[in-house]
């Protein structure tokens, strides 16, 4: 079992593996999620520090998870940490605490690391050989470039949905001059990376909570039952454009009440999405596929053939 802590929330995915066909393969048995926002507060500046009450946040979930996870006295706990951890300067203070609880110790993955995962969840889970995919977490983005299945560029930027949401977006709005500011910004980090125009009009494939509550909002209204059910769901680009503007027209709690809205996420949803559609118009890209598979099952596609060469 993995213990996931992301900048926005804290996972728990309990995996039980088989062998098929002589090769270890794993599935998903029981997953769980609670909203810590451990980065909140965290500022942008050089000195990013976990604020008190997101860790406190946070180990409460670990708590609970652990009353989950020991009825599954079979299973090895493992835990990684994405862009909070990673970017703060009291994580070891952090990691001590959910080492006492839980007894092992967190695995903080560096933003390479975190992109080179996301590329096995989604090479190891998806029938497609050319795109981009685009993780946007709480409190990073990974970009990650696939030819021919492989990975020929790759980079992670230290902004996410809770990040910039705290930059950009007062109360969860925004209005004609915050959203300029916030495009020219974006716009601006884009442009360092020479290689994105190597990208152009391949399908972007989507990871992270904001894209995942997009990918429910557009099943709802494409009529399906099962809006959960989201991996390897293609949207078009302007589908998910009219999704955007349909936020950007409202407040948080009107946002909330939108079929398919996971309603932790509105205040922070135009933080998460306007990257994204900056880089959907710059790439004149035609259509997305979400992905449920990224980072954390990536992580695990390496455990399995790590135990496989022991």
């Amino acid at each position: 079992m993995v213990l996931d802590f992301g900048s926005n929330s804290v996972r728990l995915s309990i995996n039980q593996v088989s062998l098929n066909n002589g090769k270890a393969v794993f599935k998903e048995i029981k997953r769980l999620k609670e909203t810590t926002r451990l980065a909140q507060g965290m500022g942008d500046g050089k000195k990013k520090r976990l604020k008190d009450e997101a860790i406190e946040r946070t180990l409460s979930a670990v708590e609970y998870f652990k009353k989950i996870y020991e009825d599954y006295p079979e299973q090895r706990v493992y835990a990684i940490a994405t862009a909070a951890v990673r970017e703060a300067e009291n994580k070891q203070t952090f990691i001590e605490k959910i080492r006492r609880i839980t007894g092992c110790s967190i695995k903080v993955l560096s933003g390479e690391t975190e992109a080179y995962y996301d590329y096995l969840g989604a090479a190891n889970s998806l029938p497609v050989r050319d795109f981009l995919i685009t993780d946007m977490g709480g409190g990073s983005c990974e970009l990650i470039l696939v030819r021919s299945g492989e990975i020929k560029e790759r980079v992670s930027l230290p902004y996410g949905a809770v990040s910039l949401t705290e930059r950009f977006c007062r109360n969860g709005q925004l209005n004609a001059s915050q959203l300029f500011e916030f495009q020219n910004f974006i716009i601006g980090k884009f442009h360092t990376l020479s290689w994105l125009k190597k990208a152009a009009q391949l399908p972007l494939v989507l990871m992270g909570g904001c894209n995942r509550t997009v990918a429910r909002i557009q099943r709802v209204r494409d009529g399906y039952s099962q809006i959960d059910d989201i991996h390897g769901y293609k949207v078009s680009v302007a589908d998910f454009f009219n999704i955007y503007d349909a936020f950007l027209q409202k407040n948080i709690a009107q946002r909330e009440q939108i079929a398919g809205m996971e309603q932790a996420r509105a205040d922070i949803i135009l933080g998460g999405m306007t990257p994204v559609v900056i880089l959907l118009q710059q790439l004149y890209s035609t259509n997305v596929i979400f992905s449920e598979s990224g980072a954390r099952e990536g992580f695990i596609y390496e455990l399995l053939q790590e135990n496989k060469k022991t």
